[in-house]
């Protein structure tokens, strides 16, 4: 109702965005950039490039929505979600040509919650999910939130691309493993799984009884000439209802703090059995921007990603022409960047970063040699599980402007090494 009363401002076509003019978060809370000056003394910290949020001003649908919404001055429980899942079935349905049952859809209040109750449903206490690496740090939070371990399957790095270790696999999928976590695109190495690799990972999981759990949560921010292939897009229908896939528009549309996902599956048993270890609460600001963002946002979103994906050729060429010692990974989706500095580390010495910084790996040793060299804030490696060692993390959703004076920054610190 409060989407649609704003629909004749929200509904912009031929609109030309702003993302080059650098849009400053700093004092709003954000984690990305006050969350990490917080760890180290004043001014030592000057670029925020870690947590996976968006530098960028939101799509003005989703403000114009909440703004419309906020008039009506009453914040009641919420009932009425149809305009919401019937908007995600539009978006799905033209975005990836998926054909989603809407009763087949839950709404929850984050892609964690959603996941937690799934490796709840499938995972007794003691057992494990089955996670592809380097991966999400956020797995192994919700295993331990779930009271159930994890264990790694490391990719191999082939002619410049990640890529699963298909024997490594299924040696894992040993009796107590009960969950597959399939993140796609892949976070933090940036692959976007083709429709054969995924057929392959849901045939093995089938066979030992492995449940498929599919982090979607990046499916829309895809590289030029790669195509994201939703897990319950498969032509091996064994396979797609032996999944659920959860979902949401916080990368999409940089909405993780208004709390508002989706997760669903093809076979109703698995969703009743996750649905019983789920509260399906949500914001109600959350619901109505979601639901402007999949309506009016898609020209917004389409902008911006074709942005990021300049920005993502921006570092490829800079890291290449300007940084011979740091090695660059072609990324196919999502906005981070997974750039390996093993060099750089060994040249100063592990033992040398350990005896100043004092953290527990040697990449969060570098995370701090380069916040006081460069200013520059980014994600250990070792926070992505085995495989991760000597590499970091990098936003890359951020004015290219600032990119550029982050780099030049980082480039000037490892250069002198």
């Amino acid at each position: 109702l409060f989407a649609q009363t704003a629909a004749q401002t929200m509904a912009r076509t031929g609109v030309k965005y702003d993302f080059d003019t650098p849009y400053n978060r700093v004092g709003s809370s954000c984690a990305r950039w006050d969350g990490a000056a917080r760890e180290y003394p004043e001014g030592v910290f000057k670029y925020g490039m870690g947590v996976a949020s968006q530098d960028f001003e939101c799509a003005p649908c989703i403000t114009e929505a909440l703004e419309e919404r906020i008039k009506h001055h009453n914040w009641g429980y919420l009932s009425d979600r149809d305009g919401l899942v019937a908007e995600i079935v539009k978006w799905n349905g033209n975005r990836n040509q998926l054909d989603l049952d809407p009763k087949a859809i839950t709404v929850s209040d984050g892609v964690y919650p959603g996941m937690i109750a799934a490796m709840r449903a499938f995972t007794p206490p003691g057992g494990k999910s089955l996670v592809i690496t380097p991966a999400y740090s956020g797995f192994y939070t919700m295993a331990r939130e779930a009271n159930i371990g994890t264990v790694d399957s490391q990719m191999k790095r082939i002619n410049g691309r990640y890529e699963v270790d298909w024997a490594d696999l299924e040696a894992k999928m040993t009796p107590d493993v009960r969950t597959l976590i399939v993140c796609n695109p892949q976070n933090p190495t940036g692959n976007v799984w083709r429709a054969d690799e995924l057929e392959r990972m849901g045939e093995l999981a089938l066979a030992h009884n492995i449940v498929v759990i599919a982090d979607e949560i990046h499916a829309d921010i895809v590289r030029k000439g790669h195509k994201y292939t939703p897990f319950a897009a498969l032509k091996n229908k064994a396979v797609v209802n032996n999944s659920l896939s959860f979902c949401a528009i916080s990368k999409t549309f940089n909405m993780a703090g208004l709390k508002n996902a989706y997760y669903y599956s093809s076979n109703p048993a698995l969703l009743g059995r996750v649905n019983q270890y789920h509260w399906p609460d949500v914001s109600t600001l959350g619901v109505v921007a979601t639901e402007a963002a999949y309506k009016y946002g898609g020209e917004w979103f389409d902008q911006a990603n074709a942005y990021m994906d300049d920005n993502h050729t921006f570092i490829e060429n800079y890291v290449k022409a300007n940084m011979p010692s740091v090695g660059y990974t072609r990324n196919e989706g999502t906005y981070m960047t997974f750039l390996d500095f093993s060099k750089v580390i060994a040249a100063i010495g592990p033992e040398e970063l350990q005896a100043t910084y004092k953290r527990s790996t040697p990449e969060e040793n570098f995370q701090d040699w380069l916040v006081y060299k460069s200013g520059a804030y980014l994600n250990p490696g070792s926070m992505y599980g085995t495989g991760g060692a000597g590499h970091m993390r990098l936003n890359i959703a951020s004015s290219r402007l600032v990119l550029k004076e982050v780099f030049d920054s980082i480039a000037m610190a490892v250069n002198k090494v």
